[in-house]
């Protein structure tokens, strides 16, 4: 159920003088927890570490598309297993994190206060795009998680501005992590998939652009990708994986440049760049 809820101030005593970064992963497809061989499981596994000391993770997952941003407000949200035609076993993992609802209002405050309405929803569960990294880099799902959707309209300059308006929540011990594909070609007819299919010269190129664009902060080129990065349209056909990284970056504040976590290739054309923002 969805519903409009007033701001409250945000509840949590851990205040940082130095932010935490704003996070980028790529999610890779939901069988990367059960496969402990695969670089990008070994990456996001040890990639927690990092972060002993968090009071909540806000997740922006590629998998939850509004027409509106929405944040869900609930105490226990359930493992959404939103796909279908994967083993049995895949099907029986959960992530039983607990919600923060006084969170999820703090996040709406912040949204509505920079002019984007908002909205909550006390239903909502946590989708793939959450629980599969979140799963490998919290395995005890001892910290709190929220969500926020990415909209419809996969507008790069209003998913950056998304960003922008919950920034504050570094300061507050809250992860920010932007869950999508940095190459996601699922959705291309002409772009092959699978186990030992060779990475494509086109999904090279956009990678390394992306790398490049990320590195030296360039938020222009970013927002402005479609037209600026070499076979955009063939890394991000449908770009609800891309709008993520977006808001990571503009979470991270302005003059923000990225790191580069990681970096592998899964299923041949899926790339599963990783980025810190700060």
């Amino acid at each position: 159920m969805i519903s409009r809820l007033f701001y409250f101030p945000d509840p949590h005593s851990l205040m940082t003088p130095v932010p935490l970064p704003a996070l980028f992963v790529s999610h890779g497809a939901p069988t990367l927890p059960l496969e402990p061989d695969v670089p990008a499981h070994r990456f996001l596994a040890s990639l927690g570490n990092r972060f002993p000391e968090i009071n909540a993770v806000l997740c922006i997952s590629a998998h939850w598309n509004t027409p509106g941003p929405v944040v869900n407000a609930i105490m226990k949200p359930l493992t959404i297993h939103d796909f279908s035609g994967f083993p049995q076993e895949l099907y029986r993992i959960t992530y039983p994190a607990q919600g923060d609802p006084d969170l999820a209002r703090r996040v709406a405050g912040l949204v509505e206060a920079a002019g984007l309405p908002c909205d909550t929803d006390t239903g909502r569960g946590l989708d793939h795009g959450a629980w599969v990294p979140l799963m490998l880099m919290f395995p005890s799902a001892g910290i709190p998680v929220v969500q926020l959707s990415i909209q419809n309209h996969l507008d790069p300059a209003r998913h950056f501005a998304l960003g922008k308006a919950i920034a504050p929540l570094r300061y507050e011990g809250v992860l920010i992590i932007g869950s999508g594909g940095a190459v996601h070609p699922l959705g291309d007819p002409t772009v092959a998939l699978g186990k030992g299919i060779p990475t494509g010269t086109w999904a090279l190129a956009f990678n390394e652009w992306l790398n490049r664009a990320v590195t030296s902060g360039d938020m222009d080129s970013l927002v402005r990708y479609r037209n600026l990065a070499p076979s955009a349209t063939h890394a991000q056909p449908y770009p609800d994986h891309f709008m993520p990284l977006l808001s990571a970056l503009g979470a991270a504040g302005p003059g923000a440049k990225g790191t580069i976590l990681h970096q592998s290739w899964y299923w041949g054309n899926l790339g599963m760049g990783a980025y810190e923002f700060r």
